[in-house]
């Protein structure tokens, strides 16, 4: 063994790392959402999409004296919704890159994204298909990993 054996023992694996990769997969689910959501709004609708669009479209709701179809509330809640998303991650990342310790030391700062993405995982296998499934399992084992490497 070398002289620098015992040091890179001692060393702790980085937590910087996956806490990249759980908060680029934010910004993956997000940007995939806001592309699937264009790519349907200007695909042909089949016919059972088009009686479902018309039925949402027929169903309204009031709320503060604005009036919304249900097609329209769902819509915009989706897209408003991926666009926090993507911000989220962005400033995760952004305050990860100039003030590393919140992320070096275990803070609620990861285990809130840790618990939000645990969150979304649940939601997403009850109600949604794969791919996003797939990516929150990915984001929540990689701030799982960063909270692991993290020290107390």
């Amino acid at each position: 063994m070398s002289a620098t054996a015992p040091s890179v023992l001692k060393h702790r694996p980085e937590p910087l790392r996956p806490f990249r990769v759980g908060a680029g997969g934010f910004v993956l689910l997000g940007t995939g959402h806001l592309a699937l959501a264009a790519a349907a709004a200007w695909g042909e609708p089949t016919p059972e999409q088009e009686a479902s669009s018309a039925a949402m479209r027929a169903a309204s709701m009031t709320l503060l004296g604005l009036e919304r179809s249900t097609l329209d509330l769902v819509n915009g809640m989706s897209s408003v919704m991926a666009l926090f998303v993507i911000s989220c991650a962005l400033l995760a990342l952004f305050a990860a890159r100039h003030s590393p310790t919140l992320v070096e030391r275990r803070t609620a700062f990861v285990w809130t994204l840790f618990a939000t993405s645990l969150a979304g995982l649940a939601i997403a296998a009850l109600l949604l298909p794969p791919p996003p499934i797939a990516v929150l399992t990915v984001t929540t084992c990689a701030f799982a990993l960063s909270l692991r490497r993290a020290a107390p």
